[in-house]
């Protein structure tokens, strides 16, 4: 049997970014910048929808590493605190 590959667990601090928007040009997802010029997509979860109000801030996140269907790293988020 496969052995299930465990999420890793991360804290990053970053600013909020749009990266995808509706017909109408609102915000419907959006990522973490890092200081390293790296950009985590933040996944649609109750936490992450919060952040859509949080555009052009700097927040601390915490949460699970993956990868969306297109190979993008994806960050879940457990919680989260705006600078």
């Amino acid at each position: 049997m496969a052995e299930k590959k465990r999420a890793q667990s991360i804290t990053l601090t970053g600013i909020v970014i749009p990266v995808e928007w509706d017909d109408d040009h609102g915000v419907i997802m959006a990522a973490l910048a890092t200081a390293d010029e790296k950009e985590y997509r933040i996944a649609g979860n109750r936490k992450g929808k919060e952040l859509l109000a949080c555009l052009q801030r700097q927040v601390e996140a915490t949460g699970a590493l993956g990868e969306d269907e297109e190979g993008r790293v994806v960050i879940t988020l457990r919680r989260y605190t705006v600078k």
